[in-house]
């Protein structure tokens, strides 16, 4: 008995199911658009290679000048900028930490395999008391410091990518 309903409600979702449509159109499209085009006269097509041109007068226009001009305000807002940026001898940058302990001749063993590994890099040790830290390079963004991450990563499990404050040269 609870079969019949299962039957049922099959058959009539398949004669609700959407058929694709198979019918294959042999005509072309044509359509005339002749009433659209304009038409010249001969009259209006030149042809005559022996016309000379006639020089075009130049005309110079002059711009008004500006009644509301902020250019001052704006030259003495950067002026003030400038010089509270004085001060300030570095940038938000990251760099690459490689080791982080108290032995000292661990971290120069680490700072020795860094620098065979990317000779153009400078890895430093620094002495944050009581740890010692082996840092390598000044990158201005991650981006730019993903691949010496991913070189110095296979070969130190602990290397982590650190802020740092990137010194200045003026």
């Amino acid at each position: 008995m609870a079969l019949f309903p299962i039957i049922t409600i099959a058959t009539l979702l398949q004669f609700c199911a959407p058929s694709a449509s198979k019918t294959i159109s042999n005509s072309s499209y044509s359509e005339d658009l002749s009433i659209y085009r304009k038409e010249y006269k001969e009259d209006d097509i030149t042809l005559d290679k022996d016309t000379k041109e006639t020089p075009i007068e130049e005309v110079r226009i002059t711009a008004p000048a500006p009644s509301h001009d902020i250019r001052v305000e704006l030259d003495s807002i950067t002026n003030i900028i400038v010089d509270t940026r004085k001060d300030v001898n570095y940038v938000d940058g990251f760099s690459i930490q490689i080791y982080s302990g108290n032995s000292r001749d661990q971290a120069n063993g680490y700072k020795s395999r860094a620098y065979d590994l990317l000779e153009n890099q400078r890895p430093r040790v620094i002495y944050d008391q009581p740890n010692y830290k082996v840092k390598v390079g000044e990158y201005y963004s991650k981006l730019e410091a993903n691949k010496d991450y991913n070189t110095l990563k296979k070969t130190f499990s602990r290397a982590v990518l650190i802020p740092a404050k990137i010194q200045i040269d003026n």
